[in-house]
């Protein structure tokens, strides 16, 4: 039934993908949810199907029925900063509004002062908002009081760290982790059904304005992202582990003088909301229909685009605007046991090298390879090596590795290497897949390789694992996670560092050198 499940569904992706291109001459890649479910019965098979039409051609706000308002286009219109000054202690930010009716602009602004809009909670009270209308009038936003941080330790908090998490029960850790100090959490966006994406700052401690320019000029970046495909379940138990660690343990006690860490625990909203009602029913199906979001959209795909409907893929986008990551690790799942597609009847042409498990956890390093950017590639080889030896000190991970190695080497990679290709390094396996430099390109490394240096994928095999199995996974993903992070924050950089007197003005200027080197910091 589980192999039944994932050929109903790949077929109707398939089959959307060819119809496509025979119409439009290109693939339609977000058909709608394509969604099997199949519930197991005594008796004679029944089938039924239903279509649903897409209410609305765009997001609106409807009154009895009818739509009284809709979502604007980007360039219909424009809020910039034109100001910002001092004025009895706090700073005053001046935003003229175009493109907005008035009345809109002042009740946004009483929202706003009255802590009802999601951005009253994400701006420090440091901060006062002043909007200007096209009218010429000004419209104050008052940021609200905040309640004080409560101090809760993270160790009060049941992160649920051996079942799998859905949406529901994230968003309540989500809340619990606001009062927890040495954290701030912040909503990146929201996805295509209205869920919110939250991401985690591992904070330092300052009162004030903290100017992010000064910290990326003195602090490397790493951006950890998680679920991002829904089905690949273990990432987010990993995340909320890792952060315990984060905040409880004395080696990580500097970590946010040294390193500018943000951890975003569940990405595809919509997709974990589905798949957990799914596993309700089949706890151990692989589920690759919740694999994307919610009209079945690879929206990795959207990373960097600003007109995207697609608003879950504006998280990761203002994430990289602010942090301007060194790394990105983007940690995913493989299913967790064999893959019975070759005997269905159909396998799916993006899945024919997934019939079996190849390690517990392997990676893809994407990396560039034009000569101006040859310094990338050692960053790349360092963090390779530093995980397979965080690895190797787990006894049980390592045993993982090498059963299932062993297991793919005799019956997949040994006869057709191609198809089932494993590149060995020190009991893991790890694929270097290279690419000229590419403005287009949906991997950070490879479209902004003077800002990124490294784009690391994890794999563990965990699509719908359950129970001691799922912690097993988390904890590989922790792992790596660790030997990243503890690079990151032993890591020395060049700057460059310049006075200049010219035409009686003094010009400096401080930079942090990229890609960082693993040997002695200099100045240059």
């Amino acid at each position: 039934m589980d192999a039944l499940h994932e050929d109903m569904y790949f077929v109707g992706s398939d089959y959307f993908k060819n119809y496509g291109i025979r119409k439009a001459d290109e693939i339609f890649d977000a058909p709608g949810l394509i969604l099997p479910k199949i519930h197991v019965r005594e008796g004679a098979p029944v089938f039924k199907v239903t279509l649903y039409e897409r209410q609305k051609e765009a997001a609106c706000i409807l009154c009895d029925g009818e739509e009284v308002l809709r979502e604007r286009k980007r360039e219909e219109v424009s809020l910039k900063i034109s100001r910002i000054y001092a004025r009895n202690g706090k700073l005053i930010i001046e935003i003229p509004v175009k493109g907005v009716k008035e009345e809109v602009v002042e009740a946004y602004a009483k929202l706003f002062s009255e802590g009802l809009l999601f951005g009253s909670r994400e701006i420090d009270t440091c901060y006062e908002i002043h909007f200007a209308g096209e009218e010429g009038s000004l419209y104050e936003a008052l940021v609200p009081p905040k309640a004080p941080v409560q101090g809760k330790n993270i160790a009060e908090i049941d992160l649920h760290e051996k079942e799998l998490i859905g949406y529901e029960t994230y968003l309540d850790i989500i809340e619990q982790l606001r009062s927890v100090e040495g954290i701030k959490i912040f909503r990146t966006s929201w996805s295509y059904q209205g869920r919110a994406l939250y991401g985690i700052w591992a904070a330092p401690r300052y009162k004030g304005y903290l100017s992010m320019t000064k910290r990326l000029s003195r602090c490397p970046s790493e951006i950890i992202n998680a679920r991002h495909h829904a089905n690949e379940v273990s990432s987010t138990n990993a995340a909320f582990i890792l952060l315990k660690k984060l905040l409880t343990e004395d080696i990580y006690r500097e970590l946010p003088e040294k390193l500018n860490l943000v951890i975003v625990p569940m990405e595809n909203v919509d997709g974990a909301a589905l798949h957990y009602e799914l596993q309700k029913e089949h706890p151990y199906w692989k589920f690759h229909v919740a694999r994307f979001n919610a009209i079945g959209k690879e929206f990795y795909h959207d990373h960097f685009r600003q007109d995207t409907i697609h608003k879950e893929a504006m998280g990761l986008t203002r994430l990289f605007e602010k942090y301007i990551p060194d790394i990105i690790t983007d940690n995913h799942g493989v299913p967790s046991h064999e893959w019975e597609q070759q005997f269905s009847g159909y396998t799916s042409p993006s899945y024919k090298g997934f019939w079996l498990p190849r390690s517990l956890l392997y990676g893809y390093f994407w990396y560039v390879t034009d000569p101006e950017y040859k310094e990338n590639f050692p960053l790349n080889k360092k963090m390779e090596d530093v995980i397979a030896d965080k690895i190797a000190e787990d006894e049980e991970m390592t045993a993982w590795n090498k059963e299932w190695s062993a297991q793919f080497e005799k019956y997949a990679h040994a006869w057709m290497p191609k198809l089932f290709p494993a590149d060995y390094y020190k009991n893991m396996i790890n694929y270097w897949i290279p690419f000229a430099f590419d403005e287009n390109h949906r991997y950070p490394s490879i479209r902004f390789p003077w800002i990124t240096t490294v784009a690391y994928t994890s794999e563990v095999a965990d699509e719908t694992a359950q129970g001691e199995y799922l912690n097993l996974c988390a904890r590989a993903h922790v792992a790596h996670d660790e030997a990243t992070i503890q690079m990151l924050m032993e890591a020395e950089h060049a700057h460059a560092c310049e006075l200049k007197c010219r035409d009686g003005q003094i010009f400096a200027e401080y930079q942090r050198l990229r890609p960082m080197t693993a040997g002695n910091s200099e100045e240059r």
